[in-house]
């Protein structure tokens, strides 16, 4: 399990260090975003009303959990979070997979082919089990954007004959 691991953290390296930057950005640009609406106009006829500000800045920074991440945090402490937290699910994502194999009983990896594409990392392996030979492909595509969530991958994995 643990080579299983080590490899998909080999495979998915570069991905993964692209994916934490993005997150960073978007994290900073979130704070930064509330920052400058507390500066604004719009923030001073707002401020009378919690129940409509509040929200507003939570849609802002992108959602109550991320606000509540961003305040009084200064952008090294929120790219420190950021990074922390992308490489927490890189490693869920890994553990994941390598269980969904680890049950399978593989017992040779006969092929790998891996593919970069615009959107993603998409993986085909072929390995020999107790059950004879199984194809198991894994699509990543990339997910979240501005003022929704937080940019992540979404992995997908499927295990056939």
């Amino acid at each position: 399990m643990n080579a299983i691991i080590a490899s998909l953290n080999e495979a998915f390296a570069q991905m993964d260090t692209e994916v934490a930057e993005k997150a960073v950005k978007w994290g900073v640009e979130r704070a930064a975003a509330v920052v400058a609406f507390r500066q604004s106009e719009e923030y001073q006829t707002m401020r009378k009303n919690a129940w409509v500000l509040y929200p507003h800045m939570h849609s802002i920074a992108g959602g109550k959990t991320w606000y509540n991440v961003f305040e009084g945090r200064n952008d090294a402490m929120i790219a420190e979070f950021m990074i922390k937290n992308a490489q927490a699910t890189a490693d869920k994502r890994n553990a994941s997979i390598a269980k969904k194999l680890a049950a399978l009983n593989v017992k040779e990896v006969v092929s790998t082919v891996y593919t970069r594409t615009n959107d993603g990392f998409n993986g085909c392996f072929v390995v020999e089990t107790d059950a004879g030979k199984k194809t198991i492909t894994i699509d990543t595509i990339h997910a979240g954007g501005y003022n929704i969530q937080c940019f992540h991958l979404r992995v997908l994995v499927k295990v056939s004959k």
